[in-house]
């Protein structure tokens, strides 16, 4: 009996712990379960892992880092106590922790995905944030369950020779990342790092960033011959990687095949592009998210061969053909020379005074006359010509004032000044300014402002008088899910996301225009938007709004980053050139005012190539509001309170700008 009993007891005890040990295994924290058969190629080679690859349940491909970044040339660190893996490789150091989602590159926090976990004593880790960390491009075959990587060998001590005539340096290896700044050809650096295409170089004021290894190359310290074969040139054969996505930079890319066959199209050329001061870019096609395949020159005349929309399909002086939009060359009729289509080659620049082709004074730039026509609260005046022209433009008192470079006037008696009074224009005067140059003024008997349009030859202004109480403003909150996916921008060190305080502070900005009597659009009110990149400058050309504001939160790698800064563009001796006074004292108007409310550090007013700028037909700018890689600004952005004074402060510098300040 008592030995039955001690059986019992014992076989009990024996189920309780079995019990127990099921139910702490269930509760302890386990990867997410694998989807098995993942395979993984390096650098075009298979490889096989003790630990293999896996998809995870948020659909995330987890891979041995270790494994991966040693193979790639890289030291991995673990650091037992703080459960967490330190990856250096070149200049880029990557800090990572199992079950957290934060990660640090270079001293930046970023937000993982999904987090890290530990497999069979391996760390696992999502790829592809891994592998762009370093620079490397990440390609995914659903048929054959295999993920691709691509990563640069490991720099040796060595230096990079820029080749490209001007090329960009940029904050990470890719288009989508901001521009540092623009260095010239035969610029020496440091190299640092190789990307997917792309090298970390530093330079001799010790800025570092990453530039484009198509129009660079690489000059060993010990003059051994340079690697020929640029970084990430090794792709596996028959392998399709993703395509670039990136929004097309200044960078110079490799050329390529234009749209199509590549075959000319039949006929003559529609007409010549014009290009302005400042080299633009070509791209592959009609959209501004192509990517780019050249650059034409400051004074370009390029022949255009087929017109789809606002962009035109231009051919560079090497055959290339590419896609630019008209918004950044100016058009004219005629055929461009045989010969080449650059500087140098005996072509003028628009509005350089010099003879056309052909030679003749027939060819030289003349005024020939005005017309006004005035609508329900706006007035056209319409400045005519014998062939396109630019133009730069400044306001001095209650006067617009124009002057065409290179041009004479040749008017009708008596049209040297048009009498209006209506307003806001009470006259238009015409004068030859000096022997090569004539002037057109708007004398204006209150405030306004003016867009412009191409019409052939002429030039239309297209002048309305300034109220904010009826205007149509347009307002952007950057970021946020579109037709390219979902976008959260710049996310903080607390995890605090750009796309949500950009519309907060957007809200709050809408009320205050409604109130005050504008019409308020949004291109977007929630996490989705229809439109792309351009396409939310598109709506607000279809719209006719008077105003683009577009609203940002700013990042860097430095956390000690700070302060507020306001962008426009308008390049002169384009066809946006007609709006920089505008776009200027927008910008400046809007700094002046958010700064004095946020009490934020000024850091100005600045000008740069950003889509939703160069693609509207109104005033536009783009407000970086304050940092969200800096913890302390990463906080006043989340309170509703700062939100509120930032709307404020912009809401100020709109009313200043109707105001005609």
């Amino acid at each position: 009996m008592v030995r039955h009993v001690t059986n019992g007891r014992r076989s009990l005890a024996l189920f309780i712990v079995a019990l127990v040990y099921i139910i702490a295994m269930g509760l302890m924290p386990r990867p997410a379960a694998a989807n098995p058969g993942v395979s993984l190629v390096l650098n075009g080679s298979g490889v096989n892992p003790t630990v293999p690859a896996y998809t995870d349940t948020n659909g995330r491909t987890m891979v041995p880092v270790r494994f991966i970044m040693e193979y790639m040339g890289a030291r991995v660190e673990w650091r037992e106590a703080e459960q967490g893996v330190v990856i250096t490789r070149g200049a880029t150091t990557l800090k990572i922790w199992i079950g957290s989602r934060q990660a640090r590159v270079d001293g930046r926090a970023l937000n993982l995905d999904t987090v890290p976990v530990l497999q069979g004593g391996t760390t696992m880790v999502p790829v592809r944030f891994i592998v762009q960390a370093f620079g490397g491009r990440v390609a995914w075959d659903d048929s054959s369950q295999t993920v691709s990587i691509w990563l640069g060998a490991a720099p040796s001590s060595g230096q990079v020779r820029i080749t490209g005539s001007y090329v960009n340096v940029r904050s990470g290896p890719g288009t989508g990342y901001d521009v540092i700044t623009v260095i010239p050809r035969g610029t020496m650096a440091k190299l640092l790092a190789t990307g997917d295409g792309w090298y970390q170089v530093e330079l001799s004021g010790g800025t570092k960033g990453w530039v484009s290894a198509d129009y660079a190359e690489p000059v060993q310290d010990n003059n051994s011959p340079p690697d020929t074969n640029p970084p990430g040139n090794n792709p596996p054969p028959n392998d399709n990687p993703p395509p670039n996505t990136n929004p097309p930079g200044n960078e110079q890319p490799p050329g390529s095949n234009p749209p199509g066959s590549g075959q000319q199209p039949p006929g003559d050329p529609l007409g010549t592009a014009i290009v302005g001061s400042k080299p633009v870019a070509i791209l592959a096609g009609p959209t501004s998210v192509e990517r780019q395949v050249g650059t034409a020159p400051a004074g370009s005349r390029l022949p255009i061969w087929q017109q789809q929309g606002s962009w035109w399909l231009v051919e560079l002086d090497n055959g290339q053909r590419g896609w630019l939009a008209s918004s950044l060359a100016t058009y004219s009729p005629e055929k461009p020379a045989q010969g080449g289509s650059s500087p140098g080659n005996g072509q003028p620049g628009p509005g350089d005074g010099n003879q056309g082709p052909g030679g003749g004074d027939n060819n030289a730039l003349k005024i020939t006359g005005v017309t006004v026509t005035p609508g329900p609260d706006w007035i056209d005046i319409t400045v005519q010509s014998n062939r396109p022209f630019t133009f730069k433009s400044c306001r001095w008192q209650n006067r617009l004032i124009f002057d065409i470079a290179g041009a004479t006037l040749a008017l009708a008696p008596g049209q040297e000044t048009v009498v209006v009074n209506r307003p806001p224009l009470a006259q238009v005067r015409l004068g030859q300014y000096d022997a090569g140059t004539a002037r057109v003024v708007f004398d204006l008997s209150g405030a306004a402002s003016f867009t412009t349009r191409t019409l052939g030859s002429a030039v239309v202004f297209h002048l309305k008088k300034l109220s904010l109480r009826g205007s149509k403003i347009v307002i952007d909150p950057g970021h946020g899910t579109d037709p390219a996916g979902t976008d959260p921008g710049a996310i903080g060190p607390s995890g605090v996301q750009e796309k949500d305080v950009n519309l907060a502070m957007s809200r709050k900005l809408a009320d205050l225009l409604r109130s005050a009597g504008a019409t308020v659009y949004m291109t977007r009110d929630g996490e989705t938007t229809p439109y792309s990149l351009a396409g939310r400058a598109y709506f607000a050309n279809d719209l006719g709004a008077d105003l683009f504001i577009c609203i940002h939160a700013n990042a860097s790698l430095s956390a000690s980053a700070a302060g507020t800064s306001t962008y426009f563009y308008a390049p002169p001796d384009t066809a946006l050139g007609g709006q920089r006074e505008e776009r200027q004292r927008l910008a400046t108007l809007i700094q002046k005012d958010l700064v004095a409310a946020i009490g934020r550090q000024d850091l100005g007013v600045k000008e740069a190539n950003f889509a939703v700028l160069r693609n509207t037909d109104m005033p536009s700018v783009l407000v970086e509001t304050a940092f969200i890689s800096n913890p302390t600004e990463e906080q006043l952005l989340n309170t509703t309170s700062f939100q509120a004074l930032v709307a404020q402060g912009i809401f100020n510098g709109i009313s200043d700008y109707f105001s005609g300040q």
